[in-house]
């Protein structure tokens, strides 16, 4: 199998990741998570989408478990829901992280947001590491197929 064919296979991560997670307002509305917005209004008036498509951006990532539901209420109102990154969520952080950070630099306009660690607002940058903690440069990075496991 070539490589070319091991990338387009449909047993290919990426593929799988991107066919669960569906459209690309998907990442908008875990974009905004990470950004720490929880209540459904507020992820309607952050990310630009209607109501109908962040009704449905967050039903499915709560179906793949990225999201989960915790009931809030405000005093004198009903009980409703808000969304809360998952460990699995979190996980997928680091992808939104990689998008932002590439567009800021090949595209013209930098956006609002950056990365930056919490406890001392100093900027990060996302890098590949080796198992032996390494840092590898983005040249020396190839896509390899997996050994299967045994």
């Amino acid at each position: 199998m070539t490589r070319a064919s091991i990338l387009t296979a449909s047993g290919c991560s990426v593929r799988k990741t991107l066919d669960a997670l569906g459209p690309v307002s998907s990442l908008l509305v875990l974009r905004d998570a990470a950004e720490g917005i929880r209540r459904f209004e507020d992820f309607v008036a952050n990310s630009g989408l209607n109501e109908a498509t962040v009704a449905a951006r967050l039903k499915r990532l709560v179906s793949l478990g990225i999201l989960t539901k915790s009931p809030y209420a405000d005093e004198g109102k009903r009980t409703r829901d808000e969304y809360v990154l998952t460990a699995s969520g979190n996980e997928l952080v680091p992808v939104v992280v990689a998008l932002m950070q590439w567009g800021d630099q090949h595209r013209p306009d930098n956006g609002p947001m950056r990365a930056v660690d919490r406890h001392t607002d100093e900027a990060v940058t996302l890098r590949y590491v080796s198992d032996s903690g390494r840092v590898v440069s983005e040249q020396d990075v190839v896509m390899v197929k997996a050994h299967p496991t045994e």
